[in-house]
């Protein structure tokens, strides 16, 4: 058997990588990290030339909690000697692919990464007190781990049949390079990939369409939140008061909060009217383009080499009828269990929706001893709120989990008072001393 580790990371997107840059920066950790591509990949379908990020550049891999970490994205800047120049264009957001090649520098920095290593499968050995994971040529033994391989692009069963070369999910588009050229494009979804599409393809990445359509059920293309107080949903001290608060208040609370974790960045929204504005208010262009929110998708059928588009019109409640040449699917992402967890699962206490139990520090109540401990990053809105799918608290969590694996306050994660007092006065003051294995 080899040594075995203290942690095994499955996927290396920028949660795990944010948890294995400060495993590194602790150098209390005998870790490794496997990823099934041959190299760092993030999201490779949406680095559009027009896709700006929804975070603060400070909100990176390690900031928040080791803001003299080598692995920083101000070290990013001046390792690769621009930092004047970024400084001088006075930016607070950064482009997707900016922030996709600083992953990337991290990744070259950290030791204990294993890429074309894909996961078939962990066990867990009760005799050694070991998980067992297995990848296509290697197994490796560890006492903890930690799931991060991500959300998979989703799209409604029905639509299935149409999938094809013409009509695909966005998450693919950076990959697939369609023409659009003088064809009638649909992008359906108000969120940030179908905003980011509609603005690459109005200014003409992939050619000049002869009329493109942007398609949501939502009333409007709304702004994400950003908004002072609308941010202290992204704090530590709320996500842990959130996590305190019954299953069925948790639900409701997460539905209230759609904007402010699932809106159109505001620098995406102005752009694009801007855009629009130039195009067809200064230079007097035809108007090929059409804005069309309040409309739910119900069928797309395929007709010859196009596609027919049967939507319901939610203020006056009746059907529509669209064509397209091209259609864009911005439909979003959703959690799944991976296949290599299946061993396990016998011993994961999953609820009716298939959500992973997971405790305030972001570790599975598990039927396992208590030492061996199975991590889970992005798997907790249900349980800690709208900050657990974004990068806000990337850092913070990070540190939580090695904090808690370590079983001492390797970064120093002491509450702050909280702007809001979200908790009656009859609760307790402190909730970070929430009980957990």
């Amino acid at each position: 058997m080899n040594e075995p580790l203290d942690l095994i990371g499955v996927g290396l997107g920028p949660f795990n990588l944010s948890l294995a840059a400060l495993a590194a920066e602790s150098g209390a950790v005998n870790y490794t990290f496997l990823d099934r591509n041959a190299s760092f990949r993030w999201h490779p379908g949406m680095l559009l030339p027009s896709a700006y990020m929804q975070t603060y550049v400070l909100q990176d891999l390690v900031t928040a909690v080791s803001p003299r970490s080598q692995f920083s994205f101000i070290n990013y800047l001046v390792e690769q000697k621009k930092i004047y120049r970024f400084l001088i264009t006075e930016q607070q957001i950064i482009s997707r692919e900016e922030f996709s090649d600083y992953l990337r520098w991290a990744c070259e920095r950290l030791d204990g990464l294993q890429f074309s290593q894909s996961v078939e499968r962990i066990d867990f050995d009760d005799e050694k007190s070991l998980f067992k994971v297995t990848t296509h040529n290697q197994t490796l033994w560890a006492k903890n781990i930690c799931l991060g391989t991500g959300h998979n692009p989703w799209l409604p069963k029905a639509f299935y049949p149409a999938l094809g070369e013409n009509c695909m999910h966005a998450a693919e588009i950076a990959l697939r390079n369609p023409d659009f050229s003088g064809k009638r494009v649909m992008v359906v979804g108000g969120g940030q990939s179908g905003a980011d599409v509609f603005l690459n393809a109005l200014q003409g990445l992939w050619g000049e369409p002869a009329q493109l359509d942007w398609l949501s059920r939502r009333p409007n293309f709304q702004p994400l939140d950003e908004s002072p107080f609308t941010n202290e949903y992204f704090t530590p001290e709320y996500v842990d008061y959130f996590y305190t608060l019954p299953s069925e208040i948790r639900e409701r609370e997460i539905k209230t909060q759609k904007l402010p974790a699932d809106g159109i960045s505001n620098h995406t929204l102005r752009t694009l009217y801007r855009e629009l504005y130039m195009r067809f208010d200064v230079m007097r262009q035809t108007r090929n383009v059409r804005l069309l929110p309040h409309r739910t998708l119900l069928a797309i059928e395929s007709v010859g080499e196009a596609f027919h588009l049967r939507t319901l019109h939610g203020l006056e409640n009746r059907q529509e009828s669209f064509r397209a040449d091209i259609v864009i699917l911005a439909t979003g992402y959703r959690a799944s269990l991976p296949a290599y967890l299946k061993p396990l699962l016998p011993r994961i206490p999953l609820d009716a929706e298939q959500h992973l139990p997971l405790l305030p520090n972001f570790n599975l109540d598990w039927l396992g001893p208590e030492q061996n401990r199975i991590y889970a990053v992005n798997a907790g809105i249900h349980s800690h709120g709208s900050a657990e799918g974004g990068l806000s608290l990337m850092a913070w969590r990070s540190a939580r989990i090695l904090n808690h694996l370590l079983g001492k306050p390797c970064f120093d994660l002491a509450p702050n008072a909280s702007m809001i007092q979200w908790w009656s006065d009859a609760a307790p003051g402190d909730i970070s001393t929430t009980a957990d294995k």
